[in-house]
């Protein structure tokens, strides 16, 4: 969402300079466009508000958009001392709420060092902004609105034209996920005979692979590691449907693509999830988090494929309403006042 915003300022003609980590992809993609870019140790907690109010002074920005909780932390400490330069801050979900204490305790704190100083605040999904009214997590003075994510959906690669009945998890193995989950609904679809695709690496991908090797059955499981975004939408456009079983969501932008490739949904029923699943018209929302629940409504929607030829007519009409990249850069253009 942030290199598309880049670029169609760019294709605007105003001068952007992109903020980001150094090495990453983003420094990348950026510099690749044609934007300025300024990098610095983004995530070092030594120096990163110092190395960021420095470069902010340098610029002298006359509009800032801070995307994430940490750049919106480092951004409104600078905001203290020039509080009437316009400024956003995106929140991409809140994942405090989910961790352990004290790091609950701490990011709680920091979101409310941050989110109050800021004129305005955008929120990915209506989930997180109600929790940020009931959180007391944005200024009551301040403006704050839903911007949803979305998808170019001609750059998608088109649904494989004879699909074998084949389920695809694609994402990072990391606790949000729930790489642990993952594996039982694999070891369960495999059992049943259905091939699985697990796309993604992360720091849980060594033990997935550990707990599927010690399983006869999950030979049905190919676990393809970490792949670019493109090799990854071509797997994800293999598939018959995409089980997402995350602890928490912000506005999972997979779900868009999947949606919009034709991919129905099995689904984790949290954060902005039902914003974009409805259960029943474009996929399946579970409530319990068991590999059972997960795998039986996967295997029941393979059954079906009425049903799913429905879900996917009904999950492409969804995107393109309301999740589309354009209407994404719209709403973002219409909070700039440009």
């Amino acid at each position: 969402m942030v290199l598309a915003l880049v670029e169609e300022l760019l294709r605007r003609g105003y001068d952007t300079c992109l903020v980001t980590d150094a090495g990453s992809e983003a420094e990348r993609v950026a510099a690749s466009l044609g934007a300025r870019v300024e990098s610095l140790a983004f995530f070092s907690p030594l120096t990163a508000t110092r190395d960021v109010a420095r470069t902010l002074d340098r610029l002298e920005p006359d509009l800032i958009h801070a995307h994430g909780s940490r750049a919106g932390y480092h951004v409104a400490r600078w905001l203290g001392r020039a509080p009437e330069r316009p400024a956003h801050y995106t929140v991409h979900g809140y994942h405090f709420h989910h961790r352990a204490w004290p790091r609950r305790w701490i990011g709680r704190w920091a979101e409310r060092r941050t989110g109050p100083v800021f004129p305005s605040v955008v929120h990915v999904c209506e989930h997180d902004r109600r929790l940020a009214e009931k959180w007391r997590l944005s200024s009551p003075d301040g403006a704050s609105r839903v911007i949803y994510n979305g998808v170019a959906i001609d750059t998608l690669p088109p649904p494989a034209s004879e699909k074998l009945p084949r389920v695809a998890f694609v994402g990072r193995l990391v606790p949000q996920k729930d790489p642990r989950l993952i594996a039982g609904i694999a070891k369960r679809l495999a059992a049943a005979d259905v091939p699985v695709t697990i796309v993604g690496g992360g720091p849980f991908e060594a033990e997935v692979r550990r707990t599927l090797r010690s399983e006869t059955a999950c030979e049905q499981v190919e676990m393809v590691g970490e792949i670019s975004r493109e090799q990854a939408l071509i797997e994800l456009a293999r598939a018959s449907l995409l089980v997402l079983p995350s602890r928490w969501e912000g506005f999972p932008v997979v779900l868009l693509e999947a949606l919009a490739i034709g991919v129905p949904v099995v689904a984790a029923a949290v954060g902005g999830v039902p914003e974009i699943v409805t259960h029943g018209k474009t996929g399946v929302l579970v409530g319990e988090r068991s590999p059972a629940a997960f795998a039986e409504a996967a295997t029941r929607l393979l059954a079906e494929p009425e049903t799913r030829r429905r879900f996917e007519t009904a999950g492409r009409e969804r995107v393109r309403e309301r999740f589309t990249l354009e209407t994404f850069l719209e709403e973002s253009f219409a909070l700039y006042g440009v």
